[in-house]
């Protein structure tokens, strides 16, 4: 199935993270939302930190930082580790909404099938009639 607007903005929202390697921090820090981790010293000119943003719009502002910091940095977009990933973005490539859809109406069909024999049963004259018909096969075979 295709992805809607809906199945991307999920993807972008609460599974992708960005995170940003660079070299060297700015001074004046970057507030809530960006996790910093630490890369020991390695000779080549690696990356010494790594910035999780989890969202978007937090990642473009630290970028916009870093650029105006003059800092060198590299950007990768992972899908994070969460219990909800394969809900929300199968594997298989199908779309979560229309999942659900599909979901939704088999229950809205089986309910109201169990209104339908719901209201059979009631009908006194239905169900005596169905017993005769049962008592006559039986008395038939």
């Amino acid at each position: 199935m295709q992805l809607t607007r809906f199945d991307h903005w999920l993807k972008e929202r609460f599974i992708y993270e960005t995170h940003i390697f660079t070299l060297r921090l700015p001074e004046e820090g970057f507030g809530p939302g960006v996790e910093i981790q630490e890369f020991e010293q390695k000779k080549g000119g690696d990356y010494r930190h790594r910035l999780i943003i989890k969202d978007n719009k937090r990642a473009e502002e630290v970028i916009a930082q870093l650029r105006k910091g003059h800092i060198m940095h590299a950007t990768h977009i992972f899908e994070g580790k969460n219990w909800y990933n394969r809900h929300l973005a199968p594997k298989d490539g199908k779309s979560f909404t229309f999942q659900w859809i599909i979901r939704s109406i088999g229950v809205m069909l089986t309910c109201c099938g169990a209104w339908g024999v719901y209201l059979l049963t009631q009908n006194e004259s239905l169900v005596s009639t169905i017993k005769a018909t049962i008592e006559d096969l039986k008395g038939g075979m």
